[in-house]
């Protein structure tokens, strides 16, 4: 009798034992679950939406993948834009200084020539821009540095006693063209460095797919009109400053036609900035909508895989209440006297 006893005491104590490690796992995958905010056992804890979670997490990836091409584009464009209101800028200071130095007198002092050149040297520079290894206005020719050399080399190009309106091709701007097929080529433009010298002017082969179906082209090049137009229109400055120790009336017709070629030069340079803020909004929007399916996704996945915070909380109290209690059995049963186990 007292063995029988005895062995039952003992299988209890096993028992309980047994009782209170499985309650120590069961909370400690509780607290794993609250640290991780997941459920337990990866997909197994979820097999039953195993499938659609993949799927989930397969078009999350896509999103975040396209989301990131985007934001690399917006990051173009806005850099396109500090960009071309740098040069709006120098244009506007072009502008004063063709007015202050329209004045022979004060045009004889202050040394216009090595004014204009270097206003083309910082026109220039913008216009080198790279972003990362690739050079931002080189259009899709981005590997090629557009410009062939400093601005302020340039040759003259109009010369000495020439004559607005009379002297055959002096109405001629530099080439302002929007195609590759016209050639001579703008003097500045580096031709010599590719055989594709189209790319320079394809703006819309700049671009990418920001959805499966649908893809967005932005892009700014250095033989837009308005660049072209501006250098042109301070190359004929530089080179008016000629004449204004031996005709200072020709002189000034010329500094009136170089600002006419610059303030339509600032128009077009304007058209082009507004043309690649509609980019910037263009991409923007596409950017809240990615973001918004981001969002969307990731409330769905987190519906499937996530545990629930309340739940797994109570859960815990529960299981250390239980622990406690296992616990406090034990301890009593380990106390009992020799007497009393027998």
């Amino acid at each position: 009798m007292v063995a029988i006893t005895a062995t039952t005491q003992l299988a209890s104590q096993m028992a309980m034992s047994r009782n209170i490690s499985l309650l120590t796992t069961m909370l400690n995958q509780q607290n794993q679950q609250l640290a991780t905010g997941l459920k337990l056992d990866g997909l197994i804890g979820v097999s039953g939406q195993a499938q659609e979670l993949g799927q989930l997490k397969s078009k999350l990836g896509t999103v975040e993948t396209y989301n990131s091409g985007v934001q690399t584009a917006i990051n173009r464009t806005d850099l396109y834009a500090l960009s071309i209101e740098k040069i709006i800028d120098l244009a506007t200071d072009a502008q004063s200084m063709m007015i202050e130095n329209r004045d022979t007198a004060f045009a004889s002092t202050s040394a216009p020539a090595v004014q204009a050149s270097t206003l083309l040297d910082q026109i220039g520079s913008i216009l080198q821009t790279k972003d990362g290894d690739r050079y931002l206005f080189s259009a899709s020719n981005y590997n090629t540095n557009p410009l062939n050399g400093s601005l302020s080399a340039l040759p003259t190009t109009y010369a000495a006693g020439a004559v607005p309106g009379v002297t055959a091709g002096y109405d001629d701007p530099l080439q302002v063209i929007t195609s590759a097929i016209p050639a001579p080529q703008p003097p500045y433009l580096n031709t010599a460095a590719t055989t594709d010298v189209q790319n320079f002017y394809d703006i819309n082969e700049v671009g990418l797919y920001v959805d499966d179906k649908e893809r967005v082209s932005y892009g700014v090049s250095a033989v837009e009109p308005g660049f072209q137009r501006l250098i042109d229109a301070v190359v004929r400055f530089r080179d008016a400053t000629q004449d204004i120790s031996t005709d200072s009336v020709n002189y000034q017709t010329r500094v009136d036609d170089a600002v006419k070629q610059l303030n339509t030069a600032i128009s077009e340079l304007k058209s082009t900035a507004s043309r690649n803020g509609y980019k910037q909004q263009q991409l923007a929007e596409v950017q809240e909508r990615h973001l918004r399916a981001k969002d969307l996704l990731t409330i769905r996945i987190g519906n499937i895989q996530n545990a629930d915070t309340a739940e797994v909380s109570t859960s815990i109290a529960n299981l250390q209440t239980a622990l406690e209690a296992s616990y406090l059995v034990t301890s009593k049963t380990l106390a009992l006297s020799l007497v009393n186990y027998l």
